[in-house]
């Protein structure tokens, strides 16, 4: 062991000991003094960087490995979208301020810039998105998303997508390897996420269609089905590939759990620590933390008692591997499936293709507005429109049975179960029971975000504090142009945990997320 490499391991722990147990220093008290008193938090920045080896500091760590963990990091790889106002877009105000801050002259010293490739021999519109003021160029669109970035980015990728339109995206793309940034992606399983986990799912279509569900400069032909809709499987073996064909694989690790997310206020630094699957545990230092967990980790529960009973089944995955094994080849009694989403109809739909008789149970009125299915139209979803009309009993059928403005009251041993009636004439008196085979409660998925610490931090960061985080009236809350969680500095959020659920809008949040973080590091 050489003496530098000795000075060095133990100059590693004392930084890392300064940071975040100060009141547990290695370092003698004069020169815990001399530290505290005459270096910056810039400059113990600077040994941390220098000290400790890469494989443990990171510039940005994010949490999650699905489609907008993939986008970030590709971004994140130095790939900068451009506004190309060669076909200007159709929105002549949001052209104007495109064009507004893009210079057509290359930038002192670009000309040296080998990153650039040929772009540095002509004039090129050369300011990207990244170094926009987003506030100003979100200023009045409306779209799909919550997010104004989102809207913003969906709208150059997709003009005038939800009218209709099939025009061509107005974004181009250029690859600068020195703005790359330097950063890891850890998530649980192979790459792409919850859709990782659907990879033997070949009879279920998006709900997207396959122009909104690819991310910029891989675009798959796939096969021409169900207007231009793709199976689960063939997005899942998609994201996978991505990272690999765009080079990203040496940024991913896989096959990982995050354990803890500690944030020192004081030095601006996150610590992360975990396990990766045959490598063992792992710790790391950065400034910079992305939540991209998505929210497809924990079902929700009945909350009724028998909900545990090993016939009740509460995902798609463990869903579709019943219906893939022998233990439904005898079945006589129907399956429940509880849930009134798409997730409950495309269960509906796998059952019934095998001929396994249904009942259905839910808890809306068939006629109320509120229905995803309403916002679903019959010539793009002819499958769910089907299954909404037997919800509806308008198509009737031998082997469905629908119990509207049901519950669960209760599950039994011997396989029975009991329903309420909620309907307001019945509220109360009525009961149902019904013997099944199996249930299958689709009710809806939360995250997992128990790593981030302390309690008192992760009840902060949603709109409600203290409740359970959903998609629907909690998530978190985060600056609207930059997705940084409002109040905490470093912590980013993106996809579903800031409610966008469609891959065409994460786009927009890991542009806000990377504009910020570049932005904060031309002030360093």
């Amino acid at each position: 062991m050489t003496f530098k490499f000795f000075i060095q391991t133990y100059l590693i722990k004392c930084l890392i000991s300064f940071f975040f147990q100060p009141t547990h220093l290695l370092i003698p008290k004069f020169v815990q003094v001399s530290l505290v008193e005459n270096f910056c938090q810039k400059q113990l920045l600077f040994l941390i960087m220098w000290s400790v080896s890469s494989n443990q500091f990171k510039e940005v760590i994010i949490i999650g490995n699905g489609p907008s963990a993939i986008l970030l990091s590709f971004m994140l790889d130095g790939n900068w979208p451009y506004y190309d106002p060669i076909e200007p877009h159709p929105n002549e105000e949001l052209h104007c301020r495109l064009t507004s801050f893009l210079d057509y002259e290359l930038k002192e010293g670009d000309e040296n810039d080998e990153s650039l490739g040929d772009d540095k021999n002509v004039n090129i519109w050369n300011k990207s998105l990244v170094q926009s003021d987003l506030a100003y160029l979100c200023s009045g669109l409306t779209g799909r998303s919550l997010n104004p970035v989102s809207i913003l980015f969906d709208t150059l990728q997709h003009p005038d997508a939800d009218f209709g339109s099939n025009l061509s995206s107005t974004l181009t793309w250029k690859h600068h390897v020195k703005k790359k940034i330097d950063h890891l992606v850890i998530g649980q399983g192979v790459p792409g996420g919850a859709w990782a986990t659907m990879s033997n799912s070949n009879d279920i279509l998006t709900i997207s269609l396959k122009k909104w569900m690819q991310l910029p400069g891989l675009n798959e032909d796939f096969d021409q089905r169900a207007n231009n809709r793709v199976t689960l499987n063939k997005m899942a073996k998609y994201y996978h590939g991505y990272v690999e064909q765009q080079g990203l694989s040496k940024y991913f690790k896989n096959k990982s759990i995050v354990s803890k997310i500690k944030y020192n206020e004081e030095k601006g630094l996150w610590e992360v620590i975990g396990c990766q699957k045959d490598a063992g545990y792992f710790q790391y230092i950065t400034p910079n933390v992305v939540l991209a967990t998505g929210i497809y980790e924990i079902p929700n529960r009945l909350e009724v008692k028998g909900e545990d009973l090993p016939f009740v089944i509460k995902t798609s995955k463990e869903y579709e591997k019943l219906l893939n094994s022998d233990l439904i080849n005898n079945i006589t009694d129907p399956i429940m499936i509880v849930g009134a989403g798409l997730r409950a109809a495309d269960a509906i739909i796998l059952a019934r293709s095998k001929r396994i008789p249904v009942v259905h149970v839910f808890r809306k009125h068939p006629n109320d507005p509120s229905h995803v299915f309403n916002h679903l139209s019959e010539k793009t979803y002819p499958e769910y429109f089907k299954v909404f009309q037997k919800m509806k009993s308008k198509i009737q059928s031998s082997g469905y049975k629908a119990y509207s403005m049901h519950a669960v009251s209760h599950i039994d041993e011997r396989q029975q179960v009991v329903l309420q009636s909620l309907s307001l004439s019945n509220f109360g008196s009525s009961q149902t029971i019904i013997k099944v085979s199996f249930v299958v409660t689709l009710i809806g998925m939360k995250p997992n975000l128990d790593f981030i610490q302390p309690q008192e931090l992760r009840d902060s960061l949603v709109y409600r504090p203290g409740q359970p985080i959903n998609n629907q009236n909690n998530l978190i809350k985060i600056d609207p142009y930059t997705h940084q969680c409002v109040g905490v500095k470093g912590l980013y959020a993106i996809g579903p945990l800031v409610g966008d659920n469609f891959v065409r809008f994460v786009q927009g949040g890991a542009l806000a997320i990377l504009s910020h973080i570049w932005k904060k590091n031309l002030l360093k």
